[in-house]
């Protein structure tokens, strides 16, 4: 879980697999912008431009639809992937130790590490706080903070929106058998503005925080490496980098958080 190298300790996140899914996910999301945003504002100056890069009318709604299919094999393959992992690594040690029940597997199904929980909310809180100078103290994440738990859920939610409605769009002959023609131009509309927003949350929201804060920039290497520098897991997981510190025997070596005393020193100024 941590290794040592040139004697700088790095901190294990993900799989190679997670790795893989990650990198195809924000390949395949890139192609499906620049190929769907120019018809969304079809009568801008540029859209025509960006358009003819992927072969214009004839051939870029191929590759969108193509590369939206591949997207949503990857969404199928990632349920199993989770479901595969708890259940093999989670569920059947419960149940040869304890037995299984309703309430067992609800309560391990709400305690995986990426579900929100009261201390997001607390942390969210305790963050306005301090932002606010009314607190000296800044929340100390988990294994996952609010932010990466936001940025699992929100494209989580928006492929089974964008994917379902982009699949009646294309089969509307097929699914206006069983649906009213209405929710034709309903799922035009989901698609359309839910990809924008996607769009807009990828391209600003998770780019800033895993990317281009003062904390990573110019670009965090986690996503490639699976594992991250010691500095920044004191910055954003400082109570998971003290449980994994103890867990290694290294309790000498834990870091005071991130900046601790340069923050208090600034708010005394800024108090006086």
């Amino acid at each position: 879980m941590i290794k040592i190298k040139n004697d700088k300790k790095y901190f294990f996140r993900f799989t190679l697999n997670q790795r893989i899914q990650h990198i195809c996910l924000a390949s395949m999301v890139i192609v499906l912008v620049l190929t769907g945003i120019p018809l969304k504002f079809h009568d801008a100056h540029w859209a025509h431009r960006l358009y003819a890069l992927f072969g214009g009318i004839h051939y870029a709604p191929v590759v969108h639809k193509i590369v939206g299919s591949i997207l949503l094999i990857l969404f199928v393959y990632h349920l199993i992937y989770i479901s595969h992992s708890i259940y093999t690594r989670q569920i059947i040690p419960l149940k040869r130790k304890e037995g299984l029940s309703a309430g067992k597997v609800l309560k391990l199904l709400l305690a995986q590490p990426l579900v929100p929980n009261f201390k997001d909310v607390r942390d969210i809180i305790d963050l306005v706080k301090y932002l606010l100078f009314l607190s000296d103290k800044r929340p100390e994440g988990d294994r996952f903070t609010w932010k990466e738990k936001f940025d699992y859920w929100a494209p989580f939610w928006g492929i089974v929106i964008i994917g379902f409605s982009g699949l009646i769009m294309w089969h509307k002959e097929f699914f206006t058998k069983f649906i009213p023609g209405e929710f034709i131009n309903f799922a035009l509309i989901a698609h359309s503005d839910e990809a924008l927003l996607a769009a807009l949350f990828l391209f600003i929201w998770h780019f800033y925080n895993v990317h281009f804060s003062i904390a990573v920039f110019p670009m965090g290497t986690v996503f490639l490496t699976g594992y991250l520098p010691e500095k920044l897991m004191v910055e954003e997981h400082y109570e998971y980098y003290v449980k994994m510190m103890t867990k290694a025997g290294l309790e000498h070596e834990i870091l005071p958080p991130h900046d601790q005393g340069d923050h208090v020193s600034m708010k005394r100024v800024y108090s006086e």
